[in-house]
């Protein structure tokens, strides 16, 4: 038996894995997290546990707690319809995948919990191995359906994605497809180092140092498309990665001459305040750009000069006065219907942003103006 150990890579696993654990179920306590993000919150915890799983198997635990390594080939099974269902939500909120594509991985949780209580964890016992039931277990749990099942996602979203895209010039649209193919991308890296395990574990040169490299570039691949979804909001107020994803413009500013600019930044406002887009929780730079005309490098580039303020400090200016005026008509409307009403996605920014302003809490100011 191999004696228990670890070394630097090792711990720098286990460290990644844990903090990934606690980064999935801080997100899904969150209530100031997106809902369309729980798919690939549940990626991230799904690799998490995976990872560990992986610790026990190189320092030797495995051994000694094989109940550990029990459902990592559900996950697998389980991370293509999981992205497949956040892009297709992020172009349709709405819509849900159907129950069918997470039917694999609900079958095989089931096998793998029915021998986790036959043989406390040990699967491969001789005694359920003869069963028919262990046969389609070992079936699904082989590695290449898990493989096969992640190439057919991969081939799935990019069809989507591509049957999904436009011709036309809405700047929202564009960086969107654009952003999804990038998470397709990083899904892709993800699947291809997966495969590569299984492919090259058959030669003699493979040894531990190719498994940690395999296994780093994995987690690049689902940490990677974990941070694209989280920081989604910033890349598409045009706050990060703005050279990857927004076209390039003028180098000298926005290229504009001082009337013209303050004709587009009248516009802009106008715009606010008659068409009040900052009621949409979901608005974006971008899409905010596509309704006035402009490019997303421009209204940037008026709201930072002409304002003082980034973009989202520009749209919830807007939203806090109109929490406002609902605060004072009003003294008996719930906080909540307020800020959401208001455009704000959630309590937490909306408590922050007031008490930046108001120094009291929502609450204390509606009753002020109530008394008043």
């Amino acid at each position: 038996m191999v004696q228990p150990g670890f070394d630097t890579w090792i711990i720098g696993f286990l460290v990644v894995s844990l903090f990934g654990i606690y980064l999935s179920i801080k997100l899904i306590q969150s209530r100031s997290g997106n809902r369309l993000n729980l798919p690939m919150i549940f990626v991230l915890l799904g690799f998490s546990i995976i990872l560990v799983q992986y610790v026990a198997f190189w320092t030797g635990y495995k051994q000694k707690y094989p109940w550990l390594y029990g459902y990592d080939s559900t996950w697998y099974l389980l991370f293509g319809p999981l992205l497949y269902q956040y892009v297709v939500q992020f172009y349709h909120a709405e819509y849900r995948i159907r129950w069918m594509h997470y039917l694999p991985a609900g079958v095989l949780a089931v096998l793998t919990t029915i021998y986790f209580v036959k043989t406390g964890g040990r699967f491969f016992d001789p005694a359920v191995t003869g069963e028919t039931l262990h046969y389609f277990f070992r079936s699904l749990r082989s590695p290449w359906v898990g493989g096969i099942s992640l190439g057919i996602y991969i081939f799935t979203i990019q069809n989507f994605i591509a049957f999904h895209r436009t011709d036309g010039n809405q700047q929202y649209t564009k960086l969107r497809d654009q952003w999804a193919r990038w998470l397709l991308r990083w899904f892709s890296v993800f699947t291809l180092a997966y495969l590569s395990y299984f492919t090259l574990v058959r030669f003699e040169f493979f040894n531990t140092a190719w498994d940690y490299a395999i296994s780093f570039t994995m987690t690049i691949g689902i940490y990677g498309l974990s941070y694209f979804v989280i920081k989604e909001p910033s890349i598409f107020n045009g706050m990060l990665w703005k050279q990857l994803f927004l076209p390039a413009e003028s180098k000298n500013g926005s290229g504009l001459t001082a009337e013209t600019e303050t004709e587009f930044y009248q516009l802009l406002l106008t715009h606010m305040q008659t068409k009040q887009p900052y009621l949409d929780n979901q608005l974006r730079l971008v899409t905010l750009a596509d309704q006035i005309g402009l490019s997303a490098h421009t209204v940037s580039h008026l709201i930072n000069l002409r304002s003082g303020m980034n973009f989202n400090q520009f749209v919830n200016n807007y939203r806090l006065s109109h929490a406002e005026t609902l605060l004072k008509d009003n003294s008996n409307t719930p906080i909540k219907q307020v800020y959401f009403n208001s455009g704000f996605n959630n309590k937490a920014t909306f408590y922050k942003v007031f008490r930046s302003k108001h120094k009291c809490t929502p609450s204390e100011y509606q009753n002020r103006k109530g008394k008043g």
